[in-house]
């Protein structure tokens, strides 16, 4: 059996400032950062074997955080872990656009990945990456959409609506077929005052 760990990275001032967010490379502030503590000691608690993470800065940093926590260096960046391309609604407030989205608009929204167009570079992503690493432990450090289009792959009535908070934990397990065990496991991160 091949275990998975999708994690969110921690936030960044867009996040924050609820702007669309996608392949920008946007850094992690201090939330952010403590945020990947947090996530870093959780998952300090496990064994894990292997550490991938997206390119984009935020993730790659978030990565870092929690590989020193967990004994690991990040072992390669793959491209196709990327966000979503969200096309000129990347910056705009997420309320303005946040519909559009949901529905899959490319009209609506010139320049957006479609989900199905997300899920299969995605998904080529986590398959390739389990088959390399078969019954191992994986940490993959990503993105909200990336993980949504890994899940909603293994699962079509998981919805893109449903919310993943900085730093999360997603965990899926590959044996013959894919499970989804656990999402959006968060208890262990704070905003600074108090639990979320």
């Amino acid at each position: 059996m091949t275990e998975i760990c999708l994690v969110r990275h921690g936030q960044t001032d867009w996040n924050r400032d609820e702007r669309i967010q996608g392949r920008e490379n946007i850094p992690l502030n201090e939330t952010g950062r403590r945020q990947a503590k947090e996530s870093a000691a959780f998952l300090a608690q496990e064994e894990w074997d292997v550490l991938i993470a997206s390119p984009l800065s935020r993730a790659v940093e978030t990565a870092e955080i929690i590989g020193r926590a967990v004994g690991l260096t990040v072992h390669a960046t793959d491209d196709r872990l990327v966000e979503r391309e969200f096309g000129l609604a990347s910056g705009k407030p997420v309320a303005s656009i946040y519909e559009a989205v949901q529905a899959n608009d490319a009209e609506r929204v010139p320049g957006l990945e479609k989900e199905e167009e997300i899920q299969a570079r995605v998904f080529a992503a986590i398959e390739e990456i389990v088959a390399k690493h078969a019954g191992k432990r994986l940490l993959i450090v990503c993105h909200s959409h990336t993980i949504k289009a890994a899940l909603s792959s293994i699962d079509d009535s998981f919805s893109y609506r449903t919310p993943l908070k900085n730093a999360c934990a997603n965990y899926i397990r590959h044996d013959g077929e894919y499970t989804i065990e656990r999402i959006n496991v968060a208890e262990h991160i704070t905003d600074g005052t108090k639990k979320v």
